[in-house]
């Protein structure tokens, strides 16, 4: 995937200007930057969900691409079991609803409707369903927002398979530490014109915090991000 000269704006807010990377395959890429600076509209540009931007998003052959949103608004009237079939049938996929409520730690036979989940019973549901037809990129929208430290645990374990499986993972995610433990490479956003790319390498000379931190300082001007 490479992403070039990418320019975003929402009114007179521009979100980044001349943004270019790119993601190879089987990489875990990690999207970083303060609440409000643009990592989920990025995700939905990669969809093709937000097609009003300036320059190029390049998918390297046919590809299909999953998504896992911060905030899944699912069906409350379903079990977490339903859900999983309609996306299965929606999908045209020969996956087993039960195997992947299994992997994300969810009852496969429970009962309890989706309206009486947890946020993070939710957050687990919403990453099972984007593994639905084996895609070849996932997107992942903070994973692990709201789970408990075991829950965090089973999502940076399985993100470890899925890379050796040689799927393409972006993951916008707060929890800096875990990020470096599982990122291949990634970019940090703090605003339209400050932004940082940076390796395995670079992680192994300063920590991703403190790359947050310097980057940070060197862009706030004046109460905002340039």
């Amino acid at each position: 995937m490479e992403i070039k000269n990418l320019k975003k704006s929402f009114g007179k807010k521009l979100l980044y200007k001349d943004l270019s990377f790119q993601v190879d395959q089987g990489q875990i890429f990690a999207l970083i930057g303060p609440n409000g600076v643009g990592k989920t509209t990025l995700m939905k540009m990669i969809l093709g969900w937000d097609k009003d931007y300036q320059g190029q998003i390049r998918l390297q052959g046919q590809k299909k691409l999953a998504y896992s949103p911060e905030s899944p608004d699912f069906p409350d009237f379903l079990t977490g079991h339903d859900l999983m079939e309609f996306f299965i049938k929606l999908r045209g996929s020969q996956d087993q609803a039960s195997e992947l409520l299994s992997l994300l730690g969810l009852e496969p036979t429970s009962k309890t409707l989706i309206k009486n989940y947890s946020k993070g019973m939710k957050q687990r549901l919403a990453v099972a369903q984007a593994l639905v037809g084996d895609p070849d990129i996932l997107l992942l929208d903070e994973p692990t927002a709201g789970l408990d430290y075991f829950g965090q645990r089973l999502i940076i374990d399985l993100l470890e398979k899925l890379k050796d499986q040689g799927k393409t993972i972006i993951l916008n995610s707060h929890l800096l530490l875990d990020v470096e433990k599982v990122c291949d490479c990634g970019l940090i956003l703090m605003g339209p014109e400050s932004h940082r790319s940076f390796s395995k390498e670079d992680l192994a000379q300063e920590s991703l915090g403190q790359m947050f931190m310097d980057l940070a300082k060197k862009s706030y001007q004046g109460g905002n991000y340039v």
